[in-house]
């Protein structure tokens, strides 16, 4: 069942969209929210929709089976969301044939209609109250919200009946949380952050629970401040994760080429929306892949991952940790608002896993950028007896001096790259690290990356269709793409991106395919949307 709850922005739209999911998800189901809303904090228009089931679900559809609107502006925006079925609950005030009216009532002016659409959507589902109440009671002016939203509760038929059933799938959260969660089970110390629509939540998150997670958050004055400080932080010893988007992320790229000069660990947050530029803020987008790739001057080895469900948004968040430390290099971890603000049901088996870089053995001495086979130097942070620990921005020799001879800077070249060759190699032999996901079996394939994973998944398994969809695509994995693709005679490329980012990838890796789909509008792609697309396909 898909529910689109609508109201103007302030009146606590989203929050009563994540109380619902909270108690279908305490009653064993499976809960995705969509939440649209506007770069406004007042005047706008907000909308959430949230589809439930049994099974495991992780898109919503654009036809919805109730429409909750709380204004008028909600009822002409949402007409093109119904269906001959769909069920309008509308507020008392608004005129509307064949709509249950209902009372959705602010608590006070300072306050939300949350508690009444909650106990107005219970009802209507057939959900006991009580079932209701712990999320109730977490609001302010708990005693008043309680109130009404009994009485919401019982101003209204039950018309469905959801049944309990009495089991529990997972907890509600979003993408940003559980990267954070991952940041820090990877052995976060500090995360440093700018407030950027969409990243803003992982720095919220991690601020009101720095005690609780043994974490420091640090909000600096702008975007080239928090890379600037990010590297001085690594340089001295502790791990440390940034948080952006693309227009924030485009301000780092001069010192993203000091990190990768200088060999400094690094964990890049980038979560896209809509650009170029400014944009639209509060929306979606896949467009910043290609400049994750490329962005900074000059060549230095990156490893760029692209998450596309929550449980791997922890996953790969707690390997970019590692990897950055154990190759001493920038890590990209590259979302969007769609991974990161929507609501999922989330079974997440935390463990915190933290691998030791390879550290100065003390019985030589000290050379910031030995050669080694391999590329990796060993570490020594400042303040180690003996050490002398000199980072520099310039091309250098072992010891961190400045050079500018033909050999050494071909060496030293050499030296960094060779670190690409060696992660791949340990990436492709480690059993654990998974760099590209396969569903299903058949003769046509969809190929996609990052948040469109849960829908074109869900349509695949309707369509019994493939998919394929790679998780690193820095160094990418060509070879495993291949293999899955050796038996199919027609691919897709699915993405929410105007110039087709991912199948220039593709192309550049020699992987050939037939047809792209591409969505730019900001939003992502919707379950019968694209099922309907490739049906005609």
């Amino acid at each position: 069942m898909n529910i689109l709850i609508g109201g103007k922005a302030g009146a606590g739209i989203k929050e009563a969209g994540k109380m619902l999911a909270q108690v279908l998800a305490s009653m064993g189901y499976s809960v995705f929210g969509y939440v649209d809303y506007p770069s406004l904090i007042r005047g706008g228009h907000n909308f959430v929709i949230l589809r439930f089931s049994e099974k495991d679900i992780y898109s919503v559809d654009r036809k919805v089976d109730i429409i909750v609107a709380t204004d008028r502006r909600s009822v002409n925006l949402h007409t093109v969301s119904s269906k001959e079925n769909t069920l309008w609950i509308v507020d008392e005030k608004i005129d509307m044939s064949n709509a249950l009216k209902a009372p959705f009532k602010e608590v006070a002016p300072a306050f939300f209609k949350s508690s009444s659409i909650l106990g107005v959507i219970l009802k209507v589902l057939g959900i006991s109250p009580e079932k209701g109440i712990p999320v109730v009671e977490r609001l302010p002016q708990r005693d008043r919200n309680f109130f009404i939203y009994t009485e919401a509760y019982k101003s209204v038929p039950s018309l469905f009946k959801i049944e309990d059933k009495k089991i529990k799938k997972g907890i509600i959260t979003t993408g940003n949380e559980c990267i954070a969660l991952g940041a820090v089970d990877g052995g976060l110390d500090f995360y440093v952050a700018y407030p950027m629509t969409p990243a803003t939540s992982v720095l919220h998150y991690l601020a009101e629970r720095q005690k609780e997670l043994g974490i420091k958050a640090v909000h600096p004055e702008n975007e080239i401040a928090v890379i600037s400080m990010a590297v001085g932080i690594a340089y001295a010893g502790k791990r440390v994760m940034i948080g952006t988007s693309g227009g924030g992320f485009a301000l780092m790229t001069e010192t993203l080429s000091l990190s990768g000069m200088a060999e400094i660990p690094l964990v890049i947050y980038e979560a896209q929306r809509a650009g170029p530029s400014t944009g639209v803020p509060t929306y979606t987008s896949q467009s910043d892949l290609l400049f994750s790739l490329f962005a900074g001057h000059g060549e230095f080895p990156r490893v760029v991952i692209a998450p596309g469900y929550p449980q791997e948004a922890y996953y790969l968040a707690r390997l970019a940790m590692n990897i950055a430390w154990k190759y001493q290099i920038p890590v990209i971890l590259i979302g969007d608002k769609h991974l990161g603000e929507s609501y999922f049901t989330v079974n997440l088996n935390r463990e915190r896993v933290v691998e030791n870089p390879i550290m100065w053995d003390k019985k030589e001495e000290y050379k910031r950028y030995c050669f080694t086979e391999n590329g990796i130097s060993p570490l020594a942070f400042p303040g180690t007896p003996g050490a002398v620990v000199k980072v520099t921005s310039y091309e250098h020799n072992e010891k961190g001096l400045t050079v500018e001879s033909a050999e050494s800077v071909l060496l030293m070249q050499d030296k960094r790259l060779r670190k690409l060759r060696t992660i791949k190699e340990q990436l492709l032999k480690n059993e654990k690290t998974v760099m590209i996901s396969e569903y299903g079996k058949s003769d046509i394939a969809l190929i996609t990356w990052g948040s469109t994973a849960g829908v074109v998944e869900e349509v695949a398994k309707e369509m019994d269709l493939k998919v394929i969809r790679p998780l690193f695509i820095e160094p990418f994995p060509a070879q495993e793409v291949k293999r899955a693709i050796a038996d199919v005679r027609r691919i897709v490329v699915v993405e929410c991106s105007a110039s087709g980012q991912l199948d220039k990838v593709l192309s550049m890796n020699g992987i050939k395919f037939h047809k792209t789909l591409r969505k730019y509008d900001g939003r992502p792609f919707f379950r019968d949307e694209l099922k309907r697309i490739l049906e005609k396909l």
